[in-house]
């Protein structure tokens, strides 16, 4: 080999290629024996030094070196540039400039050769520590995942990665923006099952494009068999949630089945602009071999009697499990015999008639919320009040006693479902136990009912945030699967946790507070999804008052390593008083500059 030409550089490679060899074989192993070995993780939770991802921890170490080589590499470059323009033909001096130059660039890269091989080796470890296997990995097999969050998807269920899903779940879609009805539901078809759908809802078998249907449900431990367009019903009231209701269980009685459903690259938007890039969203979840049998039941609901509570309020009822979406969401219209009537928000007037609200019900916090909120605009002295948002929040009337009811589904002798559409269900098809006894015994004994007053008074104090964000601004060697959190002061409406109001993304895509990056790839690619969790009497906060701990669930393969990424949350998040979170105020917390400005 010619261009070796000196003993000292043929050294230099052969130290090279065994280098790569060793990289290489190390790579190759790495899997296999990390699979049954330890980290040493766990020591260090002992010693009060902490417990992070010792690889996240490495990592960021060789990050802040190559950093710092790729620093000297670039002044090289400058400095043989300098030498070489102020040579004035200098041919000793043109020679040193070659000869520093030709140094750097081999040494940038070296470097960049360096932080790929760093990369995929810990994107080896992470295959290699996820639990479960192969199998395990099967569940988390993804297209597109970026989608959830971070494009065209809100939410979906059964959630990524997911187990011990019961056969006889029900999958569920929401989109941020409305969606072509047609290119998910052959609305051409009339199966038995949709006979009972509200007027002005959607229902049918799946949409077929060309062979297959747009939305594919996979059995892909049945040598990926899908299931065909007949049997599947698909539902939606709104345009924006969508539930697929397969006709026959899922999976095995026998075993458990890894499933995937693809919306592919056929699904449409109202536009006419397609959903997804190409090959469209796949997530997937394990099945079991058992069937949910359990009816869900009313955690708690907001607000409630005594003490009486300003006009602005929501009624938020949050469920101990996930609902059908399509029953518990849409327009109220003060008609108790029309949609939406699963769920009806009453007071007497003052000549002893039933008034019934008139309003919006909306599901959040992964389809285990549902918020009704008048669409009566408030006043002030006759004319439109304004809170913190800049917005005239929504009323009921002031002074008044009101019930809240919310009606189960009609069952049989039974307990099993008569009419999907008569109430509320969960995700398994279950009708609501509003009475608590662990039955589902159906109308009118599993209604659940609550009371509430309101004063003539209205709330426009915006929500604060009360403790130190989760990662803090700046925090180093963050766990992959770090959920971020932030906890509110009171209560916070729950279909106001969107990925438009709290957010994560590569630093690398910029920011701006007028705009979020369009381009999929800034957010995490397996997407995330905002949950929300009611909290009183905690010692996070130490206080007795009402709180919201709000969550953001990163999926598999989770955050990116040796990337810094932005949180954010906007001024879009509200209380259950309709009023905006300020970015810009709040109280100090734990000694700490505040929170809310970070």
């Amino acid at each position: 080999m010619q261009f070796l030409k000196s003993r000292s550089q043929r050294r230099t490679a052969t130290w090279l290629a065994v280098f790569m060899l060793s990289v290489a074989v190390f790579v190759w192993l790495a899997p296999s024996v990390l699979a049954q070995a330890s980290l040493g993780i766990e020591v260090g939770e002992g010693t009060g030094l902490g417990s992070a991802d010792l690889k996240l921890i490495i990592t960021r170490v060789i990050q802040i070196a190559l950093g710092f080589l790729g620093i000297v590499a670039v002044a090289l470059l400058i400095y043989g540039g300098y030498i070489w323009l102020t040579s004035q033909g200098n041919e000793e001096k043109i020679s040193q400039a070659k000869r520093i130059l030709v140094n750097a660039v081999v040494g940038l890269v070296i470097i960049i050769a360096a932080f790929s091989i760093v990369t995929y080796i810990i994107s080896r470890l992470q295959e290699a520590t996820v639990p479960g296997g192969e199998g395990g990995r099967d569940v988390f097999y993804s297209i597109n995942a970026g989608a959830l969050g971070g494009g065209v998807l809100q939410n979906v269920y059964p959630e990524p990665g997911a187990i011990d899903v019961p056969r006889n779940t029900l999958i569920m879609v929401t989109f941020k923006e409305a969606m072509d009805i047609e290119s998910i539901i052959d609305t051409d078809s009339h199966p038995q099952q949709c006979q009972n759908a509200p007027e002005g809802s959607s229902c049918g078998y799946l949409k077929i494009a060309g062979d297959n249907p747009t939305t594919r449900i996979i059995n892909r431990s049945a040598g990926n068999l899908e299931l065909a367009a007949n049997e599947v019903i698909v539902m939606t009231n709104d345009g924006k949630n969508f539930v697929y209701d397969p006709i026959l269980y899922l999976g095995s009685a026998d075993a458990t089945s890894n499933y995937s459903v693809n919306l592919t690259d056929q699904v449409n938007k109202a536009t006419g602009a397609p959903a997804f890039l190409i090959g469209g969203y796949l997530w997937s979840f394990a099945v079991s071999s058992v069937l949910d049998l359990t009816p869900p039941q009313v955690e708690s609901l907001v607000p409630f009697s005594p003490p009486p509570v300003p006009k602005n309020t929501t009624v938020q009822i949050n469920f101990n499990e996930a609902v059908n979406v399509v029953t518990a969401t849409g327009r109220a219209t003060g008609n108790p015999a029309e949609p939406l009537n699963t769920i009806l928000i009453s007071y007497e007037n003052e000549a002893g008639q039933l008034v019934f609200m008139s309003g919006t019900a909306a599901v959040s916090n992964f389809f285990r919320t549902v918020e009704f909120i008048s669409d009566v605009a408030c006043e002030v002295d006759g004319q439109p009040a304004v809170n913190s948002c800049g917005e005239t929040p929504t009323c009921f009337p002031g002074n008044e006693d009101f019930l809240a009811l919310v009606k189960a589904a009609l069952v049989d002798e039974q307990g099993n479902l008569v009419d999907l559409f008569s109430g509320i269900t969960n995700a398994a098809g279950n009708s609501l136990d509003g009475n608590g006894n662990g039955q589902p015994e159906g109308q009118p004994a599993d209604n659940f009912a609550a009371s509430f007053s309101t004063t003539d008074d209205m709330d426009l104090t915006p929500p604060e945030i009360i403790s130190p964000l989760v990662p803090a601004a700046a925090d180093q060697a963050v766990a992959r699967n770090q959920s971020l959190k932030v906890i509110f002061n009171e209560y916070i409406l729950g279909s106001s946790l969107t990925a438009e109001t709290y957010t994560v993304f590569e630093s690398a895509c910029g920011f701006n507070l007028d705009y979020l990056p369009n381009d999929l790839s800034c957010y995490p690619e397996g997407g995330f999804v905002i949950t929300k969790q009611n909290i009183n009497n905690n010692q996070e906060i130490n206080s007795g008052r009402p709180a919201t701990r709000v969550i953001l669930r990163t999926y598999h393969p989770y955050l990116n390593p040796l990337t810094n990424y932005n949180s954010r949350l906007t001024s879009g998040i509200k209380d259950t008083y309709q009023n905006c979170y300020s970015p810009a105020i709040g109280p100090c917390a734990l000694g700490q500059a505040s929170p809310s400005c970070q």
